[in-house]
């Protein structure tokens, strides 16, 4: 079983990476630094992968335990949704109230008469391309989780697989939505453990993880070296196969890596949707404040002035909610 420490400390390691490679993207740089530049930037991907496989197996792991646990299904179903309510689109809407704040954009909402189509649109998460798909798989999974009998898998892969298909089919020819495969691979993990609990303690088993994950992490160094994450539109099946072996291997890495105890890891991954969410505003807000001492110096005291301020409102919001509970509780 991949512990909820060792899942919070591989969420930040992606954050780290995603954060990273955007701010890379988006900084012009200096000659000396273009080779660094480049390669940093091909890792935002594999990142993203990490979100997904992670998400999917704490979802089918949450669904689980509130199932063994609870005897009313519907109580089960409204405790799994206030928990993601909770834990994900608060803290969105949180975020995106600052941001919002901050650049002006309820000030000039309110001046057009246009505060009520802006309040919908970030309800709704547009312009938030992780959010919406995430919140989309969440509720597809409950649904079908809930209602789905015998073949609630075999729904949710065909969900998953779908949904993929049709934001392709869209347009939208970048490497993101074949993160959605490492979404299903973790729902798979979750749900392969309990029948295949004894074969896991098992050293050859652990063997296999090794090789597995040991090749995974080589071919997508090699990969990353070489093409980056997105390719073109004719590569989509390569693409596919690179992401689905790459979190493969992190899937192996995970149950390997025993109970997680290090505090700054575990602690960028409790935060990492606040990270996530405020990061590209934050970008922009203070990297020209800095660019005098180069751009490498200033995407770097950007990225790490980002962090701890997210950190600090995701510990405080976390600790809030944590009370909360409690009491309620």
């Amino acid at each position: 079983m991949i512990s909820a420490k060792t899942s919070k400390m591989l969420r930040g390691v992606a954050i780290l990476i995603v954060i990273a490679s955007h701010y890379a993207g988006w900084m012009y740089v200096e000659p000396v630094h273009v080779t660094a530049h480049d390669w940093i930037m091909k890792w935002g991907p594999v990142g993203v992968d990490i979100f997904f496989l992670m998400s999917g197996y704490g979802l089918h792991k949450s669904a689980e335990r509130g199932r063994h646990t609870k005897s009313n299904n519907s109580g089960t179903t409204f405790n799994f949704v206030i928990k993601r309510i909770i834990g994900a689109y608060i803290p969105y809407l949180l975020c995106v109230a600052l941001i919002n704040t901050y650049d002006g954009t309820w000030k000039s909402a309110i001046e057009e008469g246009t505060i009520r189509e802006k309040v919908i649109s970030c309800l709704m998460t547009e312009g938030y391309w992780y959010m919406s798909v995430l919140f989309t798989m969440y509720i597809a999974f409950i649904i079908l989780y809930r209602f789905g009998g015998k073949l609630k898998i075999v729904l949710i892969t065909a969900a998953v697989i779908g949904q993929t298909y049709y934001l392709y089919t869209k347009g939208y020819a970048d490497f993101w939505e074949l993160s959605n495969m490492a979404f299903l691979i973790g729902i798979y993990a979750a749900a392969a453990e309990d029948k295949f609990r004894t074969a896991m303690l098992n050293p050859i088993f652990k063997i296999v993880l090794a090789v597995i994950s040991g090749a995974g992490m080589w071919y997508t160094f090699s990969e990353v070296l070489k093409h980056g994450g997105s390719r073109a539109a004719t590569a989509f099946g390569w693409e596919l196969a690179f992401n689905i072996f790459f979190t493969l291997g992190v899937l192996c890495i995970a149950y390997l890596i025993p109970t997680w105890k290090g505090l700054v890891l575990t602690t960028l991954g409790e935060c990492s949707l606040f990270i996530y969410i405020l990061h590209t505003a934050m970008f922009y807000a203070l990297v020209f404040k800095f660019e005098e001492r180069g751009y490498a110096f200033a995407a770097s005291v950007t990225g790490f002035i980002t962090i701890a301020f997210a950190v600090l409102l995701g510990v405080l919001y976390n600790s809030l909610t944590g009370i909360l509970t409690r009491r309620l509780k």
